[in-house]
């Protein structure tokens, strides 16, 4: 009997070692397979939205008329600078009256009569004013040139001398107008006589007038730090006013060919990532992050991220990335 008893705990201690062994054998297999099915639930990274300039989107047949693709193109762009003044027909700060003609009489006289009136279009050889000279009794003062009355300092008795100012009428050549404009002291190594430049008026937002730089002023000015300038502008309508509020864009160098996208085609994203939309069959859509370079008129250049002749979308860019952005519906 001492033998026996001594015998079953042999057999216990054998047994319960392989079963305690068994039982975890069974449970870490249980778990691998339980991590295997989680992993292969789960979208590769190539697909999912924690790298969103890696995703696609595809859309449905009555989602598609909100999108326009075209291709990567190429592009001329210009390096150009800004600059902000005013229209006038003559600088006062220089005294330069290029434009406007002060109007004198060619002798000593007192004034008789006005005969136009600020704002008239004169031609050349017609009368302003008539004096009474001591000599010649009545003379009329002519227009030496065609354009505008810009000035009148003439009134009936007044004296009036050849030269002395102010002059009793002022007329301005108004087919041409100046734009004086300030540009900045760091650009102004860059600016020339003789660049082009377009200007717009506040007054005409999507006018463009054109013409050239004509003067470089010599200081700067100590305050603004900005060097003054003066360009010479056609306005063969009339449509500009002395003092109208104006900005003006100098083109400084030859236009440098590059690929460009349409300015609708270039997202920016809420971290400012600059995206676009690049597809192969106008059906699936992939987001490609961008860097962008120089904008103008409605183009932007694309320095990396698109290669010329890649579809991209142009009408409905937002819509793609906002779809990217919406949260998943139940």
């Amino acid at each position: 009997m001492l033998e026996t008893k001594r015998s079953r705990p042999k057999v216990r201690v054998g047994v319960l070692p392989s079963l305690v062994v068994v039982l975890a054998i069974g449970f870490w297999m249980a778990g691998c397979r339980r991590a295997e099915e989680t992993n292969a639930s789960r979208p590769s990274k190539s697909t999912s939205n924690t790298s969103a300039f890696e995703s696609t989107v595809e859309l449905s047949p009555s989602q598609l008329p909100a999108i326009k693709v075209q291709p990567v193109g190429r592009y001329l762009f210009y390096l150009e600078k800004k600059g902000f003044g005013s229209i006038d027909f003559d600088n006062k700060l220089y005294f330069d009256n290029n434009l406007s003609v002060q109007v004198f009489p060619s002798s000593e006289g007192r004034i008789i009569k006005t005969l136009a009136e600020l704002g008239d279009q004169v031609q050349k050889g017609q009368p302003l004013y008539t004096i009474n000279t001591f000599r010649e009794g009545a003379v009329d003062v002519a227009s030496p040139i065609t354009g505008q009355v810009t000035s009148v300092n003439a009134s009936a008795g007044l004296e009036v001398q050849p030269g002395k100012a102010p002059a009793p009428y002022a007329v301005a050549d108004v087919s041409r107008k100046w734009m004086i404009g300030n540009v900045p002291e760091s650009d102004s190594s860059l600016i020339q006589e003789g660049q082009p430049v377009e200007v717009t008026a506040t007054a005409y937002p999507a006018r463009v007038f054109e013409g050239r730089i004509i003067k470089i002023f010599p200081a700067v000015d100590w305050n603004t730090h900005r060097v003054m300038i003066r360009s010479q502008i056609a306005d063969p309508s009339n449509e500009l006013r002395s003092g109208m509020l104006a900005e003006c864009v100098i083109r400084v160098q030859e236009p440098t060919e590059a690929t460009a996208v349409p300015a609708n085609a270039v997202v920016r994203e809420p971290d400012g990532t600059m995206t676009a939309w690049v597809t192969t069959d106008r059906h699936h859509f992939s987001q490609r992050v961008i860097k962008a370079g120089l904008r103008q008129n409605e183009r932007v250049q694309v320095l990396e991220g698109l290669s010329r002749g890649e579809l991209v979308v142009t009408d409905g860019a937002i819509f793609l990335s906002n779809m990217l952005q919406a949260p998943p519906s139940d």
